[in-house]
């Protein structure tokens, strides 16, 4: 097939954003846009599907899902020091009272919301890791993010955490949802050199749809999309002062279009075993656990983020809503996966970008702070708390919690006892590893 004559003389001007814009091509909005049988064979002339590689079952992959609790979690009120005074008289209105928080160990409670995480902690699922914090904390919720994102105390980083880990492993290279996003904005931890991430709210969404105004068009524009693509050794002999920017342009757009058919072919075979919560956390989970039992995808990271967080007033409600709301999801996810077959290969790291302060403020709430938990929950997980709790009679001189371990050494004990690679690969330099998986 050729390409209409205005496409050909597209082919030799620059590709810009505002170009493809006019051409009406995008990947939003959830219609269902089937492409015609001539469509998948230009496609696969210059592209192989990646349900044809060779993937691992997912119950012998080692998969990762990362939960980001975004705003700064107040950690002191979820994992709760129920044994210590100072903690009630830093909180006279905000303290969980000991008999109504959930019992762990050493004088520490979950907060009564988590039900869905204490039965995960009884079930020998859940591993609590204390007191995580980094030297010389930043209390922007930007700038601690980069930080954790990165695991770099520089102030621009090329590549984030798990586009590292994506970039030095090898197992199952050639899917293009070997690592996803769910959510609208990819997160700086899975910045990558070399991988393509996608990103989707849930896979019905995830399709190539054409300009809504113009239905009638719809087959030819995607057409039009994929040759363009497609044809890169074509158009980058004739456009060499764009032949950097074009390949990658083309590269890029030849990997969307194809996680596309790819994604919509394989997933249909997941039933979740269970109801999930009827909320966007929840959602987001159910549409993970669909990546990670597909056969053919090969999916290995999954980022899910959720977000209000910043409780500097009403906390008492508010974060009582929110650690509800992840417990239960969280809960949901793993009673899906056990059921499945896939608890044991399914890991998922919680965290947050910093904790809050000892002391609630003037409006019932809590200001930025430093260290916090992170929880590790499923596939071969250590149960039990890891590290130790900060002191909250021994702060540090602004009054805030001293870190007891630096999150790089949670990333390290990943990245070494889950997936089998040298941490300093990945994070640039050795952290003590905690023992977090049996």
């Amino acid at each position: 097939m050729r390409v209409a004559p205005e496409d050909e003389t597209f082919l030799d001007r620059p590709i810009d954003r505002r170009s493809l814009i006019r051409k009406g091509i995008a990947f939003v909005g959830a219609s269902a846009l089937v492409p015609p049988a001539y469509l998948r064979a230009v496609f696969d002339e210059h592209s192989a599907s990646t349900a044809d590689a060779a993937t691992l079952p997912p119950a012998q992959r080692k998969i990762l899902v990362v939960l980001q609790l975004a705003g700064g979690n107040d950690g002191l009120n979820t994992v709760i020091p129920v044994g210590d005074r100072n903690y009630y008289d830093a909180r006279p209105t905000l303290a969980i009272k000991a008999d109504t928080a959930l019992p762990l160990d050493r004088g520490l409670a979950l907060h009564p919301a988590m039900t869905g995480m204490k039965t995960l902690y009884n079930r020998g699922q859940l591993g609590v890791v204390l007191g995580v914090g980094y030297p010389a904390p930043n209390r922007s919720h930007f700038r601690s993010m980069d930080i954790w994102h990165s695991a770099s105390f520089e102030e621009r980083s090329e590549s984030g955490w798990l586009g590292r880990l994506l970039d030095v492993t090898r197992q199952e290279q050639q899917s293009l949802w070997r690592a996803v996003n769910i959510g609208e904005e990819q997160p700086a931890s899975l910045d990558s050199r070399s991988s393509f991430v996608p990103s989707l709210g849930s896979v019905p969404a995830y399709v190539l749809q054409t300009d809504t105004r113009f239905p009638a068009e719809g087959t030819r524009r995607t057409q039009n999309f994929v040759q363009l693509y497609a044809r890169q050794s074509e158009a980058l002999a004739r456009q060499a002062a764009y032949g950097g920017q074009l390949a990658f342009v083309s590269k890029t757009g030849l990997q969307a279009y194809r996680s596309t058919v790819d994604l919509q072919k394989t997933v249909n075979e997941y039933k979740p075993r269970v109801t999930y919560p009827s909320t966007p956390l929840g959602s987001a989970l159910l549409t993970t656990a669909q990546l990670v039992a597909s056969t053919n995808l090969g999916t290995g990271v999954c980022y899910v983020t959720t977000g209000g967080f910043d409780t500097h007033a009403g906390q008492w409600g508010a974060q009582n809503n929110l650690l509800g709301t992840v417990s239960n999801a969280l809960l949901a996810f793993y009673d899906d996966l056990n059921a499945q077959g896939l608890g044991e290969a399914v890991t998922t790291v919680v965290w947050t970008e910093f904790g809050r302060r000892v002391k609630e403020n003037g409006s019932r709430g809590t200001d930025h702070g430093t260290a916090g938990p992170m929880f590790v929950v499923g596939g071969g997980v250590k149960p039990g708390l890891h590290g130790e709790q900060p002191g909250v009679g021994a702060t540090d001189a602004d009054g805030d919690l001293k870190f007891s371990t630096d999150f790089r050494s949670v990333y390290a004990s990943v990245i070494a006892q889950r997936f089998g690679v040298d941490p300093k690969d990945v994070l640039g330099a050795s952290f003590p590893t905690l023992p977090l998986f049996a």
